[in-house]
């Protein structure tokens, strides 16, 4: 499962943990309905830090981006799990 890959979709639900931190070291997780399969919904993890606007990071901490798109570039670590090593987000 250490394919790269790149996955596309919506925001369903998003934090940052621990929560309510954006300091070195705080973990993003996204809840995605991928592009062409968004019944089947996916947990990406990403290092907070590969979001550069701390304004962004803070929307998704508090799950105010329901629906956003979002590209992930990483690998799957288990069905239905992605580590996202680069982010790319859309309001």
């Amino acid at each position: 499962m250490d394919s790269e890959m790149v996955l596309t979709g919506s925001i369903i639900d998003s934090w940052v943990e621990p929560m309510g931190s954006e300091r070195a070291g705080s973990r993003l997780v996204l809840q995605v309905a991928p592009t062409d399969r968004p019944g089947d919904l996916v947990i990406v993890e990403a290092e907070a830090s590969l979001v550069p606007d701390r304004g962004w990071l803070e929307d998704l901490g508090e799950n105010l981006c329901h629906g956003s798109p979002v590209e992930a570039e990483g690998h799957l670590t288990l069905p239905g799990r992605f580590q996202a090593r680069r982010l790319l987000l859309a309001r």
